[in-house]
């Protein structure tokens, strides 16, 4: 297949936003600074947090370091989908109890609302889009579109998702693989470094000092903290870790998560054909395999896809060659595309990148703060940033300035629920699973049985959570 090799450059949607706006460069720490809040991680999770701050106390001072530029991270390499993960609600109450998982689940929806507000008042261009997401089945033995109507009545959100019937799934996106489907309306897309830059820029007229290209080398967890990079310091009252996926090499989060590699593709622009699919809207598509595909259309008449395939990432490597340089993988959810619209057959891919993932055991992320009490952090946000991230940056601001509301009072504002296996274990384990979701996939896809060896190993993943998810969310 004639299509790029993925880490060879940035992902499209960065090279993308900094050539409409590179925005002033942020210096690297090289001094020792003294300040209020040190915020440590510039993607999604960090700039709300440092935005939510000014917000609530503008005369704090923040220092706000990222070892990339912001948004360098997997808030730039991202699907671009903000969903409320109705599909998942069942296992939020199972987790959290009914009232408190379905405060969550609005909480989610509302988030979508919220940044659709933030960005049009901010002046945010971040090709912003409320059209809702499409779950497509694309074969008989995928399951889970329709089949919980009953459940969203029973639990007054049946006006939140719509079952679709093979014509009317196709009347949305026309792929003669689609049977059937289901629409949810509190969905959005948007181009995630757009929005990323656009948080730096928001930051920065705030007052955040940003040093980018400075990795935190140690932290001193002492009142005050002392944050130390390669060339300077910074002693904080409150330091927050939004680091995602690098967290893993940090001694306290070590078995919080394990880390997975995605891979996403573009095509090259194709306005013509979008038209011909009957792809008219901004809705984004997933489809029902266990290793699903994600898929949106651009602003300027992409198609990107992620999805299909994925590597596992041995500790925190997130920035390492399983992370970014797999071509197979990379190369999954190209085909996938082909074979969800053979109208597309010739259609050139222009971009391909790949990103880590930090996927807890539950699917939900956490929130926990170290001793001596200072130290705060977010993570494993699990494949869901753009709008979960957003309510990390509220929880995370209210935990710094030691107020109960809103916010902390959130269920998912806690410790692990569970710990994953800690390495060596993990990464044989995370790719053997990796590897018969791919492959069990395929087979089913060409009309086979899925294996069983497949099926065990592929979904251990899935029951493993599922005895959590009926344990209830009991820190470990």
């Amino acid at each position: 297949m004639d299509m790029p090799t993925p880490g060879a450059a940035r992902s499209f949607w960065l090279q993308e936003a900094l050539t409409d706006d590179p925005g002033e460069p942020a210096p690297p720490l090289e001094q020792h600074l003294v300040a209020d809040v040190c915020i440590v991680g510039g993607g999604f999770a960090g700039l709300w947090t440092a935005i939510q701050l000014t917000e609530r106390e503008p005369g704090l001072r923040i220092a706000l370091i990222e070892q990339d530029i912001a948004g360098g991270g997997a808030s730039g390499r991202n699907g671009g989908f903000l969903s409320a993960s109705w599909f998942d609600i069942d296992a939020y109450l199972g987790l959290f109890g009914e009232d408190a998982g379905l405060r969550y689940g609005h909480a989610q929806a509302d988030a979508i609302d919220a940044i659709g507000a933030f960005v049009s008042d901010h002046g945010i261009d971040c090709w912003f889009h409320k059209d809702g997401t499409m779950g497509a089945r694309t074969g008989d033995w995928q399951e889970g579109f329709g089949d919980g109507l009953t459940r969203f009545e029973q639990l007054g959100i049946a006006d939140r998702v719509e079952v679709l019937s093979a014509e009317q799934t196709r009347a949305r996106v026309d792929s003669p693989r689609f049977l059937g489907g289901v629409f949810f309306s509190d969905g959005a897309v948007c181009q995630p470094a757009r929005l990323a830059r656009g948080l730096r820029r928001v930051a920065l007229e705030r007052g955040v000092h940003l040093f980018e290209r400075t990795r935190m080398t140690a932290l001193e967890r002492s009142r005050p903290a002392v944050v130390r990079t390669e060339h300077g310091a910074i002693k904080a009252d409150r330091v927050v870790v939004t680091t995602g996926a690098w967290a893993a090499d940090m001694t306290p989060f070590k078995r919080s998560f394990g880390v997975i590699a995605d891979y996403v593709v573009a095509t090259e622009p194709i306005p013509d054909l979008l038209e011909e699919i009957g792809w008219t809207s901004q809705v984004g598509v997933a489809d029902g395999r266990e290793w699903l595909y994600y898929l949106r259309r651009t602003d300027d008449g992409r198609i990107v896809i992620g999805g299909g395939a994925g590597a596992a990432v041995y500790g925190g490597r997130g920035g390492g060659r399983a992370a970014t340089s797999a071509r197979h993988y990379a190369e999954a959810p190209a085909r996938g595309l082909l074979w969800m619209f053979p109208q597309l057959e010739g259609v050139r891919f222009t971009h391909a990148w790949g990103g880590p993932i930090d996927q807890t055991p539950t699917f939900v992320p956490f929130y926990r703060t170290l001793e001596p009490g200072n130290v705060h952090a977010g993570l494993g946000y699990s494949g869901h940033g753009l709008v979960q991230t957003y309510l990390g940056g509220h929880i995370l601001a209210s935990t710094v300035l030691d107020r109960e509301d809103e916010w902390t009072t959130l269920p998912v504002n806690r410790p692990e629920i569970a710990m994953a296996p800690p390495e060596p274990l993990r990464y044989p384990l995370v790719r053997a699973a990796a590897f018969a979701l791919e492959h069990g996939d395929a087979r089913q896809d060409a009309g086979r049985s899925r294996g069983v060896v497949y099926d065990l190993v592929g979904d251990a993943p899935i029951r493993y959570r599922e005895r959590l998810i009926r344990r209830g969310a009991q820190p470990q």
